[in-house]
């Protein structure tokens, strides 16, 4: 049995490099960090997106629940200042963390539901993993960004 989405997920974001270059890319240049790694994890098992799928994906729900993360995701970065000399507001980021990383899951699980169950082994589909990559990020993010999460995808 093949791990869950999520789990995947998190495991592609805690190889070295990756989640330095994801939070560069969702900072820099407003990448749907989940939406990306999922879209290259479904490609390096074999599975390729068209345009019309990202569009479906949107159009069903995705862009709302990312929404509900980004704004946890927000108010967490709000309170760092202030959790820095308030116990209590420290409290509250650390609550907000769970909830975030809790809407993550949700949202993940939700976008996991939509694509169907994975291969059972991994095809190591470089070139589909790329392809499906680069349609969520988008033609204008030059591609050497992205090269870190392929490489760990292959490594």
């Amino acid at each position: 049995m093949t791990p869950d989405l999520f789990v995947r997920i998190s495991a592609l974001y805690a190889r070295p490099g990756v989640a330095e270059r994801c939070l560069l890319l969702q900072d820099e240049f407003g990448l749907d960090v989940s939406l990306a790694l999922s879209a290259a994890l479904d490609g390096w098992m074999g599975r390729a997106w068209t345009a019309a799928d990202l569009t479906r994906l949107r159009a069903d729900g995705w862009d709302e629940r990312a929404r509900v993360v980004q704004a946890l995701r927000r108010a967490r970065q709000l309170a760092k200042p202030l959790a820095a000399t308030d116990t209590g507001m420290a409290a509250l980021r650390r609550k907000i963390l769970q909830d975030e990383l809790q809407a993550e899951r949700l949202a993940v699980d939700w976008l996991a539901g939509r694509l169907g169950p994975p291969a059972d082994d991994e095809t190591g589909s470089a070139a589909t993993a790329a392809a499906n990559l680069r349609l969520v990020a988008g033609e204008a993010l030059p591609q050497a960004l992205l090269e870190p999460i392929l490489a760990a995808l292959r490594g």
